[in-house]
């Protein structure tokens, strides 16, 4: 059995186990209690776990660790159930209103020292969760300690606490516990494709009244993070009406006649409908009927819808390429091993040390990086499938250069592509048409930037900066590439992050050295930090410098990739049946007589 699956299993142990009273100490090697990586969306149902009282238990830390989900779930009755664990006079302190409430995770037990009321916890914050499902990572590493006090009150049964925070605290554990994830989708700038912005919805909200919800969260607008990167509805949109239950498989929604702009734009329509059925998706029944104002009734069937999500075109059998002595070469058991690498004549490809390519329908784009004499170069080409193009030369600055990747891609052959590049710890952008390159400013992580990963959708983007892991939105305009907003996330297992990927649409494989010893491992880690499982925990003491993954599609029904490689070490390897390394024999196209001491390296996808 792989590490990834029994991480997987051993996960609701942990949870059952930390529930009855044992904590989780920081640096294990399954962190976040909860399910891995999900093997689909859920609906959602009528069932929410248990919910435990104050008098579910007498002893201490237990009785912390249910305080620590009381504001889980509902946030109209957060406040109400977290005052049902204080005493009287501690809850006369709590008064609303309160800011939003702040997940943390728990570095060790809760501290009780028996003889005394006082409780510390010490614990890392993640982020703030919203009244609309949003958790905005704000964690900046460091451990707090929160005090409060648990006793007995003369004539009432149970404990209380009695001296209490004045925050609203849950665990991380109770998160993802109480909460389902769901994606909203808001058009990106060029409404050519939806973005997937993540929320939390309670599971004690029935069934029926999640496309409820999830309508007001679209009308209320993107999070933070896509602030300013996506297209917001049209101001003036609203619910006419609650969203009734699902009858005879059938949706029925109804908005205001201000949410398409223009009023008679098809396109518009169309784009309201596909981003409401992406964002309904887990509870979509086999028909939507949407009325928009005093405008006729239309019905929409079928999954033409999915194509809207850059996303759903991910392959399920990828083409895989690496670098092999200054070229690029197919690999075999992969997509198309046969087949000329895209884009690429052969006499341009050598001395390669990096390469990217990417597909946007049947356009093609390649980025090299190579060696020209003393100094290296970017080189970047595109032309339509199955055809090659010269490429042109794009200096670089100084310092190391790390892998290129694209990011925006277009079917039109007069829009350039825009890709990304790290260089001497700083991010810089390329476009396919041989511009020269461009710093892009990242706001908390400018310098010290190791690794840049983007996301299927192209709009989101995650950094490795200083060791940390960083989220950030991308956007262009007149005035180039820019990175909108930027959240470090917590990914606490792991002291120094060297090199990561986008796995899924809302989860990361990273690696990097382990918090707890001298080794290191590769996690996969959602992309606010909430959720941490490890896919390898134990591969060494060699530094991770290079990771690939290919994203599994929204509708995969899984959230990991099976599709992960690394180098380490110059030596490259796959994950999912290892560490395996890849050698020669891997090559699509036999080599007759490998040179001595040439190995396969720097293995990626076309993108």
């Amino acid at each position: 059995m792989s590490t990834r699956l029994r991480a997987l299993l051993v996960a609701p142990l942990l949870a059952a186990l930390l529930l009855g009273g044992c904590g989780i100490p920081d640096g294990t090697d399954v962190r976040r209690i909860g399910p891995g990586p999900s093997t689909g969306t859920s609906a959602g149902d009528d069932v929410a776990p248990t919910r435990h009282g104050r008098e579910s238990t007498l002893e201490p830390k237990t009785f912390v660790q249910y305080y620590l989900e009381a504001a889980a779930g509902d946030p109209s009755g957060a406040m109400e159930r977290v005052k049902d664990f204080l005493s009287p006079s501690a809850a006369a302190k709590l008064r609303a209103p309160l800011p939003d409430i702040r997940v943390v995770h728990l570095v060790e037990d809760p501290l009780v020292n028996p003889g005394s009321d006082a409780v510390t916890l010490r614990a890392q914050t993640i982020g703030s969760l919203g009244h609309n499902g949003t958790l905005d990572p704000v964690s900046d590493g460091r451990t707090i300690e929160y005090k409060l006090t648990v006793g007995y009150i003369s004539g009432k049964n149970g404990l209380f606490v009695t001296n209490a925070p004045s925050v609203l605290l849950i665990s991380d554990s109770a998160l993802n516990a109480f909460y389902e994830r769901r994606n909203l989708y808001f058009w990106n700038l060029e409404q050519t494709g939806l973005v997937p912005d993540l929320r939390y919805l309670s599971k004690d909200l029935p069934s029926e009244q999640a496309p409820n919800e999830i309508l007001k969260w679209l009308i209320e607008g993107p999070s933070q993070l896509l602030e300013g990167t996506v297209v917001e509805l049209p101001e003036g949109t609203a619910l006419d009406g609650n969203v009734p239950a699902v009858s005879d498989d059938t949706l029925q929604i109804n908005l205001s006649g201000q949410s398409v702009q223009p009023a008679d734009d098809p396109d518009a329509l169309d784009r309201l409908r596909r981003q409401l059925m992406w964002s309904l998706r887990p509870n979509l029944p086999r028909t939507l009927k949407l009325r928009v104002g005093s405008q006729d009734q239309h019905s929409y069937e079928g999954n033409e819808y999915l194509t809207s999500n850059l996303a759903y075109s991910l392959a399920s059998r990828p083409e895989r390429f690496l670098i092999y002595n200054g070229q690029v070469r197919r690999m075999s058991r992969f997509a198309n091993p046969t087949e000329p690498v895209p884009v690429l004549r052969p006499e341009a490809n050598r001395n390669i040390r990096a390469a990217a390519l990417a597909a946007a329908g049947d356009r093609r784009f390649a980025a090299l990086v190579v060696d020209a004499g003393a100094r290296q170069e970017l080189r970047v080409a595109a032309a339509p499938a199955g055809e090659q193009a010269e490429p042109a030369r794009v200096s670089l600055p100084g310092g190391s250069t790390g892998q290129p990747v694209w990011a925006i891609t277009s079917e039109d052959p007069h829009i350039p592509a825009v890709g990304l590049i790290t260089v001497g710890g700083r991010l810089y952008s390329f476009a396919s048409d041989g511009s020269p390159v461009a710093a892009v400013a990242v706001p908390g992580a400018s310098s010290g930037i190791t690794a840049v990963a983007v996301a299927p959708d192209g709009r989101r983007i995650a950094l490795a900066a200083g060791g940390r892991v960083f989220i950030a939105s991308l956007a262009t305009n007149g005035d180039g590439v820019q990175v909108r907003q930027s959240r470090h996330i917590l990914t606490s297992p792991l002291r120094q992050v060297t090199a990561l990927d986008w796995s899924s649409e809302t989860w990361l494989t990273v690696a990097g050295a382990r918090a707890d010893r001298n080794r290191v491992a590769i996690f996969e880690v959602t992309l606010d930090g909430t959720q941490v499982s490890a896919r390898l925990d134990d591969i060494g003491t060699a530094n991770v410098s290079y990771l690939a993954a290919y994203p599994v599609g929204p509708t995969a029904g899984k959230d990991s990739s099976d599709n992960v490689a690394y180098v380490a070490n110059g030596a490259a390897f796959d994950v999912q049946y290892g560490p395996i390394r890849i050698i020669v024999g891997d090559l699509a196209e036999p080599v007759a007589n490998p040179p001595s001491g040439v190995a396969p390296t720097s293995p990626f996808f076309l993108r």
